[in-house]
């Protein structure tokens, strides 16, 4: 038994990555209904690789725009999938063979899966070849969730949740079920990912490694943080704290959680601020504080929470001792 799953790789400029891409993708023992390439405005060799390489697959489909971010890359992509199951894949990253393998399995298992979830390694290429950091992200057990809010609830909690779009595997039906914001060329899945956990029921996680990111210079990840980034983040956590707030009280555990996603996300802002040597946003420390209340976690004496202007007025004067 085997779902209509629609792979979708927003692209831009990648010509030295794709193939291997799309090849991790073509190569499953588990074929893929569709994989859409949305070309957003490629300007190097990118689109005559894949024709070459790939253009006989009958599952590729290449769908263009004018250049206009990821965020808008991905909704396009999503507005035009046809599967049943979307999985959005970044075009320079490579696909473990036993992805779509085992989330087969379990949805022969149950066919009332939505949402299906794995880790992911990072890895860098140097003189040596690869080298590959350590597992970070995989939840702390695996096996069958009642719900993705269950799912995330164990990830934030065990400080391994991440926003990344390409860690898991979704019912499309989800998306129905609240109202769909992909914008930007960064932060855009932060708000997404966090609705797709909320909003899915049955679930399941596994702890292997399906996923391998590139790290690479020049990659939006990996490039200088500007203010207005910066700034972008500390939007995107909002939108994202937003989505949480409707359902903090739906969750066993849900001040806890709470409380761990604002203490993480105000305390890495603070850590961009003093990297990057601009500004708390204006207001933090009172938004924090209202934050904390919206969803009952009441006071803590942990300092991003508490304190975030003067944690931050402690890391800033530590980054200057060392200079």
């Amino acid at each position: 038994m085997v779902p209509k799953i629609s792979v979708i790789l927003p692209t831009y400029n990648v010509e030295a990555y794709i193939s291997e891409t799309l090849s991790s993708l073509f190569n499953q023992p588990v074929p893929l209904f569709e994989v859409i390439v949305l070309n957003d405005g490629c300007t190097d060799g990118t689109l005559e690789v894949i024709r070459e390489h790939f253009g006989n697959r009958h599952e590729l489909r290449i769908v263009s725009q004018d250049n206009q971010g990821v965020g808008e890359a991905r909704h396009h992509g999503l507005s035009v999938a046809t599967g049943e199951y979307v999985f959005f894949c970044d075009p320079d990253d490579v696909i473990d063979p036993g992805l779509f393998a085992e989330f087969a399995a379990r949805y022969e298992a149950d066919p009332s899966l939505e949402l299906f979830y794995f880790s992911k390694r990072s890895f860098t290429e140097g003189s040596n070849g690869r080298s590959f950091n350590r597992r970070k992200t995989a939840a702390s057990r695996e096996g069958w969730f009642d719900s993705g809010g269950a799912l995330l609830q164990d990830l934030i909690l065990s400080e391994k949740y991440h926003a990344a779009m390409w860690q898991y595997v979704f019912r499309k039906s989800v998306c129905d079920r609240f109202k769909v914001q992909l914008q930007g060329r960064a932060h855009e899945d932060h708000a997404f990912s966090m609705c797709i956990y909320l909003h899915s029921q049955r679930t399941y996680a596994t702890s292997a490694d399906y996923y391998f990111y590139r790290e690479r210079t020049g990659s939006l990840t990996q490039s200088q943080k500007t203010l207005s980034y910066v700034m972008g983040s500390y939007e995107a956590y909002r939108n994202a704290l937003a989505e949480l707030k409707k359902h903090v009280r739906t969750l066993d555990m849900g001040s806890a959680v709470a409380l761990k996603f604002i203490e993480r996300n105000v305390s890495a802002l603070i850590n961009k601020c003093v990297k990057q040597q601009v500004k708390l946003p204006h207001g933090l420390t009172m938004q924090t504080w209202q934050d904390a209340h919206d969803c009952r976690v009441g006071l803590h004496l942990r300092l991003p929470v508490l304190l975030p202007h003067a944690l931050y007025l402690i890391r800033r004067a530590r980054a200057l001792l060392k200079r």
